[in-house]
């Protein structure tokens, strides 16, 4: 007896033939799709913002200055450049009638100028002059002013006695050398007429005495000196971090260094974001620059040139210009500047207009700043009678601070915050997003495996041969 087959069965019409509604999962689908492409767009924007934000850390504030070390001892830094001008004198056993000599008003004529210079009080005598006084000296040069005080003077008239690291020495034949212009003689800089080659020098020691300690003679001849001008400044430099200008008979520089330094990395930056420059890229120096600004700043108000400095350095225009002379004193008082001092602002304080020029000029990323505490006292009668100036220049304290500049950030911490952000908003790392570019290429994407469909027929015998066995 056979078993009778549905011609259902034999048509194969059955249950997983049949078509089935997918109107729902349809919707679900493109739901899931539209908040994907939502969430991602979002991702992106942050990711995009944050990106921005970091690298502002890295383009506009990536530069640190900290503390490297605070126990650098003295010895390790050179001792600074001492560079000692006598700058006010007077004139010695003169009677009546020499006082309205042209002499007398010569010597006044030099008090002036250095007056101006220095940019002593308003209410000193010499700044008090009329320059009508003078008008028999106004073709004169300040060059040839400056002359006045050459003549038959030397090193050992103004120099009574010297103490170095506690120890007496010759004063010009070990330290002090002339300063190639004017009548200043300086210690320990390499730009002293024959300097010694030893030079820059240091201390081991600090304290009262225990570095530089001299004693200037007030009377040279029949002058005798009012006041002295006392600069600090780097070995390497024309002009000074420090500068003191006195009549007392005792003057003491106490010195506080601070030294910086840069790491190489710091270089890959513009000079107008690191504020130094390293070694390799220097021009002129950093005293250099200060200088020919205050002079062509001067040149610029007074409409003349002034030599301060080495002809080597100073370069005001690329035409001739006229070298200033007494003529020219009222507009420098007015417009003055400190032509020893190293200041990068230049104080424009004239009619209650009070305005600033900016020199923009940098130093060595390498330096040491002498900053220095100055003090001035009268000698008692009974320690005056030598007449002459102590001077006493020394480290305040044995240890220093050092400051190291850095990168805020560098171009490695820059990437890693990148990677950083994009993993967090995204989910991307750089192995991921090169798969998924690897599988949207055609020849290096992976096979899909496509699923078995089955077989119709295979199926219709199957079923046959289950009911005959059933039956």
């Amino acid at each position: 007896m056979s078993t009778a087959i549905k011609s259902s069965d034999v048509n194969g019409d059955n249950d997983d033939d049949k078509p089935t509604n997918t109107g729902p999962k349809d919707t679900c689908l493109c739901l899931r799709r539209l908040a994907r492409i939502i969430l991602m767009l979002v991702g992106a924007v942050m990711t995009i913002y944050v990106c921005i934000l970091s690298s502002e850390r890295y383009f506009k504030y990536w530069v640190q200055t900290t503390i490297d070390r605070t126990d650098v001892h003295v010895s390790e830094i050179a001792f600074p450049a001492i560079t000692i001008c006598p700058t006010h004198l007077t004139l010695n056993s003169l009677n009546n009638t020499e006082k309205n000599s042209r002499k007398q008003r010569l010597h006044r004529l030099y008090n002036l100028v250095q007056s101006i210079r220095w940019r002593t009080p308003a209410d000193d005598q010499a700044a008090q002059l009329e320059f009508n006084e003078f008008e028999e000296f106004n073709n004169q040069t300040l060059l040839n002013v400056d002359s006045i005080f050459n003549y038959g003077y030397s090193c050992k008239d103004l120099f009574v006695q010297c103490m170095w690291r506690r120890r007496e020495v010759d004063c010009c034949s070990m330290l002090f050398r002339n300063l190639k212009i004017g009548s200043c003689y300086v210690f320990n800089s390499i730009h002293a007429e024959d300097p010694d080659p030893t030079w820059p020098w240091s201390v081991g020691d600090a304290g009262f005495k225990s570095a530089l300690n001299i004693k200037i003679n007030r009377y040279i001849h029949d002058i005798r000196l009012e006041a002295i001008g006392v600069i600090v400044q780097e070995p390497s430099q024309y002009v000074g971090s420090s500068v003191t200008y006195s009549s007392d008979d005792r003057i003491v520089v106490a010195l506080q260094p601070i030294h910086f330094t840069a790491e190489p990395a710091v270089k890959a930056r513009p000079v107008h974001m690191r504020y130094c420059y390293f070694t390799e890229e220097l021009i002129k120096s950093y005293s250099q620059c200060i200088i020919e600004c205050h002079l062509h700043y001067i040149s610029k108000k007074c409409e003349c040139g002034h030599s301060l400095v080495p002809e080597s350095i100073y370069l005001l225009t690329e035409e001739p210009i006229r070298t200033c002379t007494v003529a020219d004193l009222p507009c420098m008082q007015k417009h003055g500047v400190s032509l020893f001092y190293m200041g990068n602002i230049i104080e424009e304080s004239t009619d209650n207009v009070f305005n600033t020029t900016d020199c923009k000029c940098y130093p060595n990323c390498t330096h040491t700043q002498y900053h220095a505490a100055t003090f001035t006292d009268r000698l008692s009668s009974m320690e005056s009678k030598n007449n002459f100036i102590e001077v006493d220049v020394f480290f305040q304290e044995e240890t220093l601070f050092s400051y190291r500049s850095t990168l805020h950030i560098t171009m490695l911490d820059l990437m890693v915050s990148y990677g950083g952000i994009a993993g967090l908003f995204l989910g991307l790392s750089v192995l991921g997003a090169i798969n998924s570019l690897l599988d949207r290429i055609p020849c290096c994407s992976k096979p899909i495996q496509q699923p078995i469909k089955p077989d119709r027929e295979a199926h219709m015998v199957s079923r046959f041969f289950t009911c005959n066995n059933n039956t």
